[in-house]
């Protein structure tokens, strides 16, 4: 087994979930600047950028994509962990 790629899948899976993580919580922010601008009986004030009116945010769903960016990061923490041990062993065997 390559460790490099242990290490790189590790890594990629990592910074998947961060990316994951910063795009839910930018969601949830824009999803609350978007219910400050309305008011009672009224449409969406003009502010709002086009992409927010196109498709409206549950915060059901970012909450869960959060969730599962940090299952997606503790597992990629673990794969590197895995790596590190294996490497180490492998360093240590006396041939």
């Amino acid at each position: 087994m390559d460790v490099r790629s242990a290490y790189s899948s590790g890594l990629t899976g990592f910074l998947d979930a961060s990316a994951q993580l910063s795009n839910a919580s930018s969601r949830i922010a824009h999803a609350g600047i978007a219910e400050i601008g309305m008011t009672e009986n009224q449409e969406p004030s003009e502010s709002r950028s086009p992409s927010a009116e196109r498709a409206p945010i549950s915060l059901t769903t970012e909450l869960v994509n959060l969730k599962v960016a940090e299952f997606q990061a503790k597992a990629s923490a673990k794969v590197i962990s895995t790596a590190d041990e294996m490497l180490g062993t492998l360093i240590n065997t006396s041939v």
